[in-house]
């Protein structure tokens, strides 16, 4: 009885923490297009696997310093991390190494 209900548990957990994190999209992409406006900026990416645009937004202060500074810039390929709902960017980093 003990194991069953360990096991029980243990689903449900499971089940719960994959549901938290079914927005969160991870993908690998060119930067096609950068808009900047005001405290938000608006970032085309090409989709590696599919070659499809995505647009995504930009609202967090410390990715928008990266846009601001000019640290990401057009034709840069980032590895970033969105909510698939609301199309807001959470983070990006370069692919590319030192």
């Amino acid at each position: 009885m003990k194991k069953l209900c360990a096991v029980v548990v243990l689903v449900v957990l499971t089940m719960s923490s994959s549901l938290v994190f079914a927005g969160t999209v991870r993908m690998i992409g060119t930067v096609t297009n950068i808009k900047m406006l005001g405290n938000v900026a608006e970032v085309t990416l090409k989709d590696r696997k599919t070659e499809a645009p995505i647009m995504l937004q930009v609202t967090n202060p410390m990715e928008l310093e990266k846009y601001r500074d000019r640290k990401i810039r057009v034709g840069d390929e980032l590895r970033i991390i969105y909510d698939g709902d609301t199309k807001i960017m959470k983070r990006a980093q370069k692919t590319a190494g030192c």
